[in-house]
């Protein structure tokens, strides 16, 4: 949520409370009772969403994707290792080169040039075939380097995914805050005035709760204002 959704979210609460504690005043008039249950209905909804919002940018992908990385590196490093010697040996120049890795060199790709580089020494592992076995490098090392090359790929989608979830959970919120506000405007913010007269400490702690304080959107002076 935004600094305003904040503020926004803490005056229903705070009007919610204050109603409650008047509750014995607005008891025979249904209408307050159930548009007051909106809005706590409405408070409810806002938090869950929150909750999800929350979820969808844990740590957790980051966490999970660190150790997939970690593991396709090293799956990288030993098969890379051994077609680096496998093109010394054979005079293969081109492939010298595009062997040459180290662990440093590939912490810092970026994730798609990191991905491209792991397919890359998959393909050209295929390549060479058995020719690697005389190297250490046999068909159990090469399917591990595609399972791994495989899982990095998934998780590399899933902050996309996570962008599409915290839309969604954005939209709803707006939708939620939306309704919610109406309850008060078109409803609340009306039947209060059957106590301006008969409760006024209610009616104005009412009013006082409807305040909506947001200091983060206040503008900030400029030079030379007072």
């Amino acid at each position: 949520m935004n600094d305003r959704q904040n503020a926004k979210i803490t005056m229903y609460q705070t009007v919610y409370n204050t109603c409650l504690e008047y509750a014995s005043v607005y008891s025979n008039v249904p209408a307050f009772v159930n548009a007051l249950e909106e809005v706590n209905k409405g408070i409810r909804q806002i938090r869950e969403v929150e909750r999800r919002q929350a979820d969808a940018l844990s740590k957790g992908v980051t966490q999970e994707k660190t150790g997939v990385e970690e593991a396709l590196i090293q799956s990288l490093l030993k098969v890379s290792g051994a077609l680096y010697v496998y093109a010394f040996e054979t005079d293969n120049s081109d492939l010298s080169l595009k062997t040459n890795l180290n662990k440093t060199q590939l912490f810092k790709m970026e994730d798609n040039v990191f991905l491209m580089t792991a397919n890359d020494i998959a393909s050209k592992a295929a390549e060479a075939g058995t020719a690697l076995q005389h190297y250490g490098i046999g068909r159990a090392e090469l399917t591990e380097l595609t399972e791994r090359t495989a899982a990095y790929e998934s998780l590399i989608v899933k902050p996309r995914t996570v962008i599409g979830e915290h839309k969604i959970h954005t939209t709803t919120l707006t939708r939620l805050f939306a309704e919610t506000d109406s309850v008060l405007y078109d409803k609340l913010d009306r039947l209060i005035n059957l106590f301006k007269v008969s409760v006024p400490e209610f009616y104005l702690g009412y009013k006082n709760a409807r305040n909506v304080i947001n200091l983060s959107a206040r503008r900030k002076k400029t030079a030379g204002e007072a």
